[in-house]
């Protein structure tokens, strides 16, 4: 590939303003590339992590186009959906942004979901970022199909989230965070606390982001996954959880109250151990005041 003269500058390894721009995108944990006429020219760390290419040169010896990298499925947006593939970048700006998802796989055979923005900053020349949306499109899918969700309390259910919870991981992995597992149980020595499910779960819901994960686990024990910094941090994520007894329809109700034990990822632990050292937790909390951590 030639450019003019005039544009080396933007892809020459040894000139100031290529290292700086290369030094912005490696701090991303969005997959970045920049391309000229659809011809990648330099990618962040992210990407080459999940390329397993050491350089732009290898990459394209190996892929050619980076639209051969888009996993063909109806789902997603691929080659066989571009007029032109030479352009592929004017067939997906047609998209509705929603439909502005791609499929790629990673290194180790892995497949995820992403939302792709385009930005051109500068004539002929194309910033691609690609974000990990693999966790929130597959529960998009799940919910669709309504086999997700546990219609007694509102959460996801405890088969969705065996299936998905490879995904979790990855996207820890991904993210270079923790999982954090939560395990709350609602106690009660009324018959009744069972009408109450959906308030406790939307309760619970409020207090969470978009992106974790509130599951029914059993009759009464809910289990709540996230992505953390530290074990600090999500002990304190767990503590603001036990606020929400102090909401309606709760407050008066002396019945019913709740208790907590959490437990965060040690290195890379499987998600099966972290569960079960947050049962063990939730077993040592013997009342609502405190949320034990193991």
């Amino acid at each position: 590939m030639s450019l003019p003269e005039k544009e080396v500058f933007l892809i020459t390894e040894n000139d100031v303003c290529s290292k700086l721009f290369q030094s912005a995108i490696d701090t991303q944990t969005n997959l970045i590339i920049l391309m000229h006429h659809n011809t990648p020219v330099l990618f962040n760390k992210a990407f080459q992590t999940f390329t397993g290419m050491p350089n732009v040169k290898m990459f394209l010896r190996e892929f050619g186009s980076l639209l051969n990298r888009f996993v063909p499925h109806d789902a997603y947006f691929h080659a066989g959906k571009a007029e032109n593939q030479d352009n592929w970048t004017e067939s997906f700006l047609n998209l509705p942004e929603t439909d502005r998802v791609v499929s790629m796989i990673n290194y180790r055979a892995e497949p995820y979901a992403f939302a792709v923005t385009l930005d051109q900053p500068v004539e002929e020349y194309t910033i691609v970022s690609f974000t990990d949306i693999s966790q929130d499109l597959i529960k998009r899918i799940m919910i669709e199909n309504d086999v997700s969700i546990d219609k007694e309390s509102g959460a996801f259910n405890k088969d969705y989230f065996i299936h998905t919870s490879k995904s979790f991981q990855n996207a820890a992995e991904f993210n270079k965070k923790a999982i954090g597992i939560t395990m709350i149980e609602l106690m009660s020595s009324d018959s009744e606390a069972h009408i109450y499910l959906h308030d406790f779960t939307s309760s619970i819901k409020c207090n969470i982001r978009q992106s974790d994960m509130l599951v029914r686990w059993d009759k009464k024990i809910f289990l709540l996954a996230y992505l953390v910094e530290s074990p600090e941090n999500a002990m304190k994520f767990s503590r603001k959880l036990l606020s929400v007894m102090s909401e309606e329809p709760f407050e008066n109700l002396k019945t019913i109250s709740m208790r907590l034990g959490t437990s965060v990822q040690i290195d890379q632990e499987e998600i099966e151990e972290i569960i079960t050292r947050a049962e063990s937790a939730l077993r040592q909390s013997s009342d609502t005041s405190k949320t034990t951590l193991l």
